[in-house]
């Protein structure tokens, strides 16, 4: 006697083994494709905003002014960490570069970090007083450059070796030859801060080792003259 057409209880409960172990499958790798997007996608989020704080800080210092004219204040840089909430790490004077607003002349800049409104998060802050001429000073908005800050570094080099710390008040009002920075972030994506760092060179800065060589050859340079014109006659 030949059996009706159909499937055995058997055969399906196989199929649907199998139908369940491919399903698994190939959600266990969309699931993993979905995970490495999702954190790449956070990785590229954590370097745009490492770098678009570089950017602010690299622009900044570049058109620092050395600090001997009417309006060119001081340059101050601090450690970081040794500053308190409420004072600047770096403050200086630099050729405005505001583009946008078609603002000209000279400007003040400060960087700091300060803690968020509810104190749970870091932000690196800038602000840039703009007239400076004015009679009645009045505190500058702050910008915030960066969120989730963890860690910032600022090295400074005098053409012959690095320092934490530089005050042109102090050091015969020359600019740092070079600045290096270190930020650290928190990432959105891994369970370790995020670090980028960049070397500026500072156009204007001509170090302590320069100044210094410039002014005995200068001197050589006087004490030679009557020799050489002694020798001529």
């Amino acid at each position: 006697m030949r059996r009706p057409g159909g499937f055995t209880l058997l055969e399906m409960v196989v199929a649907t083994a199998m139908v369940a172990v491919l399903a698994g499958s190939l959600y266990a790798s969309l699931y993993t494709a979905l995970k490495a997007r999702r954190q790449a996608l956070g990785l590229c989020d954590d370097v745009r905003r490492t770098h678009a704080a570089l950017d602010f800080l690299q622009a900044d210092l570049e058109s620092a002014v050395v600090p001997d004219g009417v309006l060119a204040g001081a340059f101050e840089g601090v450690a970081p960490d040794q500053a308190s909430s409420d004072e600047p790490f770096l403050s200086f004077h630099a050729v405005a570069n505001d583009s946008g607003t078609g603002a000209g002349g000279i400007q003040l800049v400060e960087y700091s970090i300060e803690p968020s409104a509810d104190g749970a998060d870091k932000l690196l802050v800038r602000r840039v007083t703009r007239n400076l001429l004015a009679t009645q000073q009045t505190d500058p908005p702050a910008e915030i450059i960066c969120r989730g800050l963890q860690q910032v570094t600022v090295n400074y080099f005098d053409t012959t070796a690095w320092q934490q710390e530089w005050s042109s008040a102090d050091q015969d009002n020359v600019l740092p030859k070079a600045v290096e920075i270190i930020l650290a972030i928190q990432s959105f994506s891994l369970d370790q801060p995020v670090l980028a760092s960049r070397l500026v060179l500072i156009p204007c800065g001509q170090g302590i080792a320069d100044e210094t060589s410039d002014e005995s050859g200068a001197a050589d340079g006087e004490q030679a003259s009557p020799g050489s014109q002694g020798s001529g006659s």
